[in-house]
């Protein structure tokens, strides 16, 4: 298992454990994200889903916003 910090804008922060090799697809699944309506950075960079986490990671979930 690796450590990593997860951080959902507009709730807490948490530090989560999660096996080696997880998929930013996996994570959003396990902290109930929709991933067709989230952006994630990855250690600061905006990540595609396949990204696979390792320890010592920090995650931002950021909400898209739409409408007009």
């Amino acid at each position: 298992m690796v450590e990593i910090t997860v951080k959902v804008v507009g709730q807490r922060t948490r530090r989560l454990k999660v096996d080696p090799g997880t998929t930013i697809a996996e994570l959003l699944r396990r902290v109930g994200q929709n991933r067709e309506t989230v952006v994630v950075r990855l250690n600061g960079r905006i990540v595609a889903e396949e990204e696979r986490l390792k320890e010592g990671d920090l995650i931002e979930v950021i909400p898209v916003v739409t409408g007009g």
